[in-house]
């Protein structure tokens, strides 16, 4: 689950990778970390957040083989390793 989570009135705020970049990269980040723990709780985080954003689950989406990818190289299990790797392939096949 994300830490260093800063709650006040309506604003979130994450500090825990504070970086400038495509928010709905860290947005789609954020989803997969909570999916580990609830896929409910992942998909009302997501929801919300596009119905306050405006922006498109599918806009979000667009970066998921980019953020699992990017997961790869830090320390996850081999059950994380296996669902990244599975969402990285969904984008990107293995070539015979």
């Amino acid at each position: 689950m994300p830490r260093s989570i800063i709650v006040d009135n309506e604003v979130v705020l994450d500090w825990i990778d504070a970086t400038s970049g495509d928010v709905r990269a860290d947005v789609y980040r954020s989803y997969l970390l909570y999916a580990q723990h609830s896929e409910n709780l992942a998909e009302l985080y997501l929801h919300l957040y596009c119905e306050k954003s405006g922006i498109s689950k599918d806009e979000i989406f667009q970066w998921a083989a980019i953020v699992a990818a990017a997961r790869l190289s830090e320390n996850v299990s081999s059950d994380n390793r296996e669902s990244l790797l599975k969402i990285v392939h969904q984008q990107y096949p293995l070539q015979p």
